[in-house]
């Protein structure tokens, strides 16, 4: 009798943003599955950002889902004089296992920016960032961005740390933080009338706009996109 597949949980997302007329773009993203949940805080300029908040939290998720952290015993709770202030979370971290010891990077500085959200893409990525660290071309102190993780494990699949001084590290990766596209100032002006004329105000008809996965989009002619 064959087994039935285990299910795997759902995954949760809990977004909160701010007052619809409030001046303030930060906003929280807390992602969960099972027993594994990674909060985010961001900062946003335009709707269609949170598209890639979103995919950003996915794989952040999957970082913690391939090394998930050893949670020891809470300890007995010290007096309350003996409290201290509670600091602000850090920034969650990854080891990347090297010939000689392992590495430790921030999981911001070792983004796939291929779509790739599942933990193997992930574990992946970590094993080819250690030939590049091995072979002395990534500090792991500098961000990087991997398009393809797959198409990458297929052009470094026969290379190893003595190779990687033929290369430079741009020749694999991406180097540095994606930067937002700046937003344009733009100013609606109100038509005048004037009194000499006689032709009547024309108006411009109302414009169809159609979501799709990447923001919202207008037809036949340019709008712009409601703030949440």
């Amino acid at each position: 009798m064959s087994k039935k597949p285990v299910q795997k949980p759902p995954t949760v997302i809990t977004l909160t943003l701010p007052e619809s007329d409030s001046d303030s773009r930060d906003g929280t993203l807390l992602i969960q599955r099972g027993d594994l949940a990674h909060l985010n805080r961001f900062t946003y300029t335009r709707v269609a950002d949170l598209t890639e908040i979103i995919a950003e939290a996915l794989i952040a998720l999957s970082a913690v889902e391939a090394d998930p952290p050893v949670i020891a015993e809470a300890p007995t709770a010290p007096p309350v004089s003996a409290r201290k202030s509670v600091s602000p979370p850090a920034e969650p971290t990854v080891d990347i296992p090297l010939k000689k010891g392992k590495k430790t990077i921030k999981i911001s500085h070792l983004k796939l920016t291929g779509g790739e959200t599942d933990a193997a893409a992930y574990r992946q990525a970590v094993q080819l960032a250690a030939i590049l660290i091995d072979g002395k071309l990534w500090d792991g102190d500098t961000p990087i961005r991997i398009d393809d993780v797959y198409a990458l494990a297929k052009k470094m699949k026969h290379l190893t740390a003595r190779d990687m001084p033929l290369f430079s590290l741009t020749d694999f990766v991406q180097v540095g933080a994606v930067e937002p596209e700046p937003v344009a100032d733009e100013t609606d002006e109100m038509p005048t009338i004037d009194d000499e004329d006689d032709e009547p105000l024309t108006l411009t008809p109302p414009v169809d706009i159609a979501h799709s996965a990447n923001g919202y989009h207008a037809n036949g002619a340019s709008a712009q996109t409601a703030l949440l």
